[in-house]
This record gives structure tokens, C-alpha cells and sequence, in this order.
């Protein structure tokens, strides 16, 4: 998937539970690094094709830092497959890993879920074709908040070429909140004028199978919910 063919649909099915955690479409890696909050700089991989990555000896785990970051993000992430990374706060701690962390990580690359606990300081992120599926594991709400509300802007702002405010905290805590009953934004259907832009939102509930979601791209012919931006706000519009 190249990075100038992006992604014209979101959807995230949320699900808050002892761990927080996300499934989403629409949203790939560079994409993530791009809009999160204070950008993870160490990232254990593991499940990966990154050739520049770093061996732990204690861990037998790859790894970066920020020294690769950059690299792994302008990698072709997409012809990977499967693609699965914790962060970490700093290389000493990759030492400190217990063997039961460790097959904590090795089942999350294996299954995309934990057998208790995920070692991590804010994210386990597991994907395969980068942008069609996602599993995130988040540390604090707000965190996935930000990052959804700034990659809402983002696509918006790089299929109109038009500049925009953020989000709002009370509009970004709303679609947050809709993440529980399936959020679903079809960029494809963007209206504009000169004086502004809206993108429909609608739920469509939990799923996994990601082909079936895409299906609703065709299936649902109206929306009652607009996003839009105009007189630089952004507001929420019922149509009847």
C-alpha cells in the first residue's frame, strides 16, 4: 500500500476491558507515528521484515530505537504480512525482561492477545497488510483519543488539501466513545464547498471480518451524522 494511495475509510470497534484494546481499519503505521502523542522511540519487534533492527542477546528479541525509527517507519511495512511491536522505555529494560514476559510477548505475536499481562509502556500493536487490520493494545484512553481525532484530520486534510484546526476535546471524546459501537468514516463520500468540508459518521457495530466492513461502503446509501468543518470549528450535523 503506497503512502500516496492512502486509506478513505475508518473503522474502530473498541473494546474496554481489563486491557483497553482496538480494532481498527484504515489506520497504518506511518499514519499511527505520524499522529500519536509523543512518538514511542523504542519498539521491540516482533513479527517483521525490518533488516536494520537490533538483537537483544538477554531477550533473543529484535528491536529498535530511535536511531531506526525513522527507517522503519519509511519501510514498505505493508509487503510484512503480519506486523507486531510493543514499545519500551529504554534499552536497559529489555535486560529485565523475565522469562514470563517474554512468552507474554511471543503469545501476543502469536495469537494477538495476552496471556495476562502485555509488557509495554503504552502500546502492543499487532497488524497484518498494514491498515487492513489492526489490534492495539492502549495504557491510557487518551493516548488512542489523540491519535484517532489527528488521523481524522490528517486523511481530511490530504484528500482536500485543506488546512484545519484539531479536533476539539469534546468532539474527539465523542467518537472515542463511538468507538464502542463500531465507528465508521467513508472518506470516499467527502462533500466540500468553499466554505466547508463534511465527512459522514455512522456505527455499524462489532466485527472482525474486515472485508464485510468494507462492504458497507456500498451498502449504506445515506448517513444522518456529518462531521464537518466550516468557519474553522468543527461540529457535528444531523441531517433529517
Amino acid at each position: 500500500m503506497s503512502k500516496q494511495n492512502l486509506r478513505d475509510l475508518i473503522y474502530v470497534n473498541g473494546k474496554e476491558q481489563h486491557n483497553l484494546y482496538f480494532y481498527s481499519y484504515g489506520i497504518e503505521f506511518y499514519e499511527f507515528m505520524s499522529c500519536v502523542s509523543n512518538r514511542p522511540e523504542n519498539l521491540i519487534l516482533l513479527k517483521h521484515k525490518f533488516e536494520d533492527a537490533q538483537w537483544s542477546i538477554h531477550s533473543r528479541l529484535d528491536y529498535v530505537t530511535s536511531q531506526e525509527l525513522d527507517r522503519l517507519v519509511e519501510d514498505s511495512v505493508y509487503d510484512y504480512g503480519d506486523f507486531c511491536w510493543v514499545d519500551f522505555d529504554r534499552e536497559e529494560d529489555l535486560v529485565k525482561l523475565t522469562k514470563l514476559q517474554i512468552a507474554e510477548l511471543l503469545t501476543f505475536a502469536h495469537f494477538a492477545e495476552p496471556l495476562h499481562e502485555i509488557p509495554k509502556a503504552r502500546f502492543a500493536y499487532y497488524a497484518h497488510d498494514d491498515g487492513w487490520f489492526n489490534k492495539l493494545y492502549v495504557s491510557d484512553l487518551e493516548d488512542y483519543k489523540t491519535l484517532l481525532s489527528r488521523v481524522i484530520v490528517s486523511k481530511l486534510h490530504r484528500l482536500t488539501r485543506r488546512k484545519m484546526e484539531d479536533l476539539p476535546d469534546d468532539i474527539a471524546a465523542m467518537l472515542l466513545e463511538s468507538t464502542k459501537e463500531g465507528l465508521f468514516i467513508d472518506f470516499s463520500k467527502i462533500v466540500k464547498s468553499k466554505a466547508s468540508i463534511s465527512v459522514p459518521v455512522t456505527a455499524v457495530g462489532h466485527y472482525l471480518d474486515l472485508d464485510k466492513v468494507y462492504e458497507f461502503r456500498d451498502e449504506i446509501t445515506e448517513y444522518q451524522v456529518w462531521l464537518t468543518y466550516s468557519n474553522k470549528k468543527w461540529s457535528f450535523v444531523k441531517v433529517n
